[in-house]
């Protein structure tokens, strides 16, 4: 039996079923019945108006453009029927309108009308079909029509808006009569596409030229202004526009205001704000945006009041804004109200409000909000709802259910983009997996994001703090132009690692090559002084960070320098920086003296210096410890066992030693005298048979002096079992020989268990990698990276 298809043997039958087709919404059928068709090219126009009819435009032009005959109406209008609903402002926007001629009705039987040719220009623009514009501009030429002064200008924007700047230049060239119109399409064609400064230079061309810009211009200019902070321009077209009158023009008054806010002009956007004579729901939303850059969230949310006072609803950019200043001011209960008022207005799942939601509440410390807004977001979760998400985790110390939410993007196909990898190389910083942060690396390769400076300092920080000085030297030697933020990346790297001479050095290279150093370089390198004994060095820099590059000290820096002064000895030194110091004394600042006092067992001065920390946070657990130790140091146990009744008389309680390590992509936590793990006792025995080797060698194992927990008299209690060292026994038994053993510990390393890995490095030619919360130990061949001197 003959297809079905073959009973319509002329093209009129053809044509009557696609019209039914279209009536019908019968798509699915549509493409078999045109290509049947198709040695009759009676058909061609009918299938124009399909299309058409379909909102598929692009499919619509290139059926008109093989179309063999055109007949006058019945082709152009089917090829522009997707058209005719949407309003064809682009062509208005850029100063038709300010025109006065009356279009020709057409350019005579058998060819498209001009509007129509205008109307297929303008969407080819949209659509960014620069091919099939430039066949539509090849006819131009050839229907004589290359004088037409709104026809080039359709050019123009066409040519603009698919990104051709050079072809829109060409055309602009060769028109003869030139208007303000016809220069408007060009600056914008000019700032589309970021040429800036020649959008500028050819204002001042048609200025000299003796056309007199209208109110498009000047808002152009103006936001061409704001986008590259070119102040002293913008100020000289605010005069400008005082000078013409055109500051009642709403759309030229929110550019200026845009411009203000972008430059950090704060006071000068307030003026011309009051000034406006209309706001509209732009000027509004550019206000609050404003205080927003500037961080002042409270009166950004008090202007949106304000704005809902004189009749203006927020829109969805509006609303994204104050849900944004509500997790910055963690102002949780306003932050509902107006996730309640975007549910009721229906735009809680849109990208750019369901994101700010997702933000708002990580910034509140609320993720399981923060979950549920993005799960309900569902398929309109875009890449930036997805960065948000990990933030959060990151934001909140949650670094491993970022890496899981990573996965899951990945996994999902979303596209991963610079602030996506610089956000989960954040969480590698804090949840440290060498393993997972060389896997990431590796697609961050294959994404071709890798001379992101801001991606790469991120992925410098992570190798850091996963213990691979090595891999992260490897990414900065890769840079050929790094910023000063990368080079802070690898000077905390080599500040960590205990090479303070490497971090110097690099601070005077960056210094050579033109970088001015910041606080977090100073801070860098104070840190390198401190965890290395070069006292005299660390008051070099801290001398040259005040005069040399006017860098105020911050609380930090001044921390820094009392460490550097009191790991050194010089307690009475330390002291009197802090007393001499303007910066406010804090914790911060009274800590590493109080640790300095320790390690001198000074007593004295450690009961002033605790004192002074109890005033400002009477619940700092390591206060009544320290003293309680240094009591106990010298046969002061009533004094020692006080300090433990009144920890626990205030219900204060030390954080317990832990230890981690990773093997074979899982990590594994250790505490002290841990017996949870399943291979403890061969870890136990593994620590007994490297002890007795140490023994063998010189070792002698510590006791430390106590309190018995019930009958209040000495005893001694052994550091063998601490964690680290039960850590770095399981990675011995576990991990492959010669693989570097990577542990962290939450806790300063105590001296036996430093001693201990100079020894165990020393007997099994392993590299150990210990990780404390001051900085990193590297252990080899009974050596470590610190000197001895941490």
């Amino acid at each position: 039996m003959a297809s079905p298809l073959k009973l319509y043997s002329s093209s009129w039958p053809s044509c009557s079923l696609l019209h039914g087709c279209v009536t019908a919404d019968l798509q699915k059928n549509i493409n078999r019945i045109i290509y049947a068709s198709i040695p009759h090219k009676g058909c061609s126009s009918s299938k124009g108006i399909v299309a058409g009819a379909w909102g598929n435009l692009k499919n619509a032009c290139i059926l008109f453009e093989k179309t063999p005959k055109r007949i006058g109406v019945s082709t152009a209008q089917s090829h522009l029927s997707g058209c005719k609903d949407e309003p064809e402002e682009d062509v208005r926007e850029a100063g038709f309108s300010t025109r006065n001629e009356t279009p020709h009705v057409g350019f005579g039987g058998g060819f498209p009308h001009r509007q129509h040719m205008i109307s297929t220009l303008s969407f080819c623009g949209r659509e960014g079909c620069v091919e099939l514009g430039k066949r539509w501009h090849c006819f131009v030429v050839k229907m004589g029509l290359g004088g037409d002064d709104f026809v080039c200008t359709s050019l123009i924007d066409m040519y603009a808006k698919c990104g051709d700047v050079d072809s829109a230049v060409r055309v602009y060239d060769g028109m003869t009569r030139l208007d303000v119109a016809i220069c408007n399409c060009l600056i914008s064609a000019y700032a589309r596409n970021g040429f800036f400064v020649q959008a500028i230079q050819f204002f001042i061309q048609i200025w000299n030229m003796g056309i007199m810009p209208n109110h498009y211009t000047y808002s152009t200019m103006l936001t061409v202004c704001g986008t590259i902070s070119a102040v002293q321009e913008g100020k000289q077209l605010h005069a400008h526009v005082v000078k013409m009158q055109y500051l009642s023009e709403t759309a030229v008054g929110n550019a200026l205001l845009t411009l203000y806010n972008k430059c950090g002009m704060a006071k000068e956007a307030e003026i011309v704000f009051e000034s406006l004579g209309q706001r509209n729901i732009i000027s509004w939303t550019a206000s609050i945006n404003g205080f927003y850059q500037q961080g002042d969230f409270n009166k950004a949310l008090n202007q949106c009041s304000l704005m809902r006072e004189s009749g203006i609803e927020p829109n969805e950019f509006t609303f994204s804004i104050v849900l944004a200043c509500c997790g910055r001011v963690k102002d949780a209960i306003d932050g509902r109200i107006f996730h309640t008022q975007v549910i009721k207005k229906g735009m809680a799942s849109g990208v750019f409000v369901g994101t700010a939601i997702i933000d708002m509440y990580s910034r509140l410390g609320e993720m399981d909000e923060a979950e549920k807004q993005f799960k309900q977001m569902g398929r309109m979760a875009s890449n930036a709802s997805w960065n948000a998400l990990m933030a959060g985790y990151v934001l909140n110390e949650k670094s491993e259910n970022a890496i899981e939410a990573f996965c899951r993007m990945v996994k999902e196909e979303v596209a991963c983009n610079e602030f996506t990898y610089s956000t989960i190389f954040k969480a590698c910083s804090s949840f440290p997996s060498l393993a997972t942060t060389e896997q990431i690396h590796s697609r961050l390769i294959k994404s071709n994001l890798e001379s992101n400076l801001h991606v790469t300092s991120s992925l410098i920080e992570a190798y850091t703090e996963s213990g691979s000085l090595e891999n992260a030297e490897q990414v900065f030697t890769h840079i050929s132009d790094a910023d000063v933020v990368l080079w802070n990346s690898i000077i905390k790297a080599y500040s960590k690692n205990g090479d303070p001479w490497k971090a110097i050095s690099l601070l005077r290279k960056m210094i050579e090559e033109g970088n001015k150093p910041t606080s977090s370089t100073f801070l860098a390198v104070l840190s390198a002084c401190s965890h290395s004994g070069l006292v005299q060095e660390g008051q070099e820099f801290f001398k040259s960070m005040v005069k040399d590059y006017n860098i105020p000290p911050e609380e930090t820096h001044c921390s820094c320098m009392v460490d550097i002064l009191g790991r050194a000895g010089q307690l009475e030194n330390s002291l009197n920086f802090i007393k001499k110091s303007t910066m406010k004394r804090t914790v911060s600042i009274w800590r590493p003296l109080l640790a300095a006092c320790q390690h001198n067992s000074n007593l004295q001065m450690a009961e002033y210096v605790a004192e002074r920390i109890l005033e400002l946070e009477p619940t700092d657990a390591t206060v009544y410890v320290t003293l309680s130790n240094m009591y106990a140091e010298v046969g002061r146990w009533a004094d020692a066992e006080n300090q433990r009744r009144l920890m626990e008389h205030k219900e204060i309680s030390k954080e317990a030693g832990c230890s981690w390590i990773e093997v074979n992509n899982k990590i594994y936590k250790f505490f002290s005298h841990d017996k949870t793990h399943p291979e403890m006792p061969q870890v136990y025995e593994k620590l007994k048979q490297l002890v007795r080797q140490m023994q063998d060698i010189g070792y002698s194992p510590p006791t430390k002096l106590v309190l018995h927990p019930e009958s209040g008299h000495p005893k001694e209690q052994t550091v063998l079992y601490h964690s680290e060292k039960l850590a770095v026994c399981f990675g011995l038994l576990s991990l492959p020989p010669g693989k570097p053993i990577r542990v962290w510990k939450n806790l300063r390393v105590c001296l036996d268990c430093h001693s201990t890995m100079k020894y165990i490095s020393r007997i099994t030619g392993s590299y150990i990698v210990l990780k404390d919360n001051y900085r990193f130990h590297h252990f080899k061949q009974g050596c470590c990276s610190c000197g001895d001197y941490w």
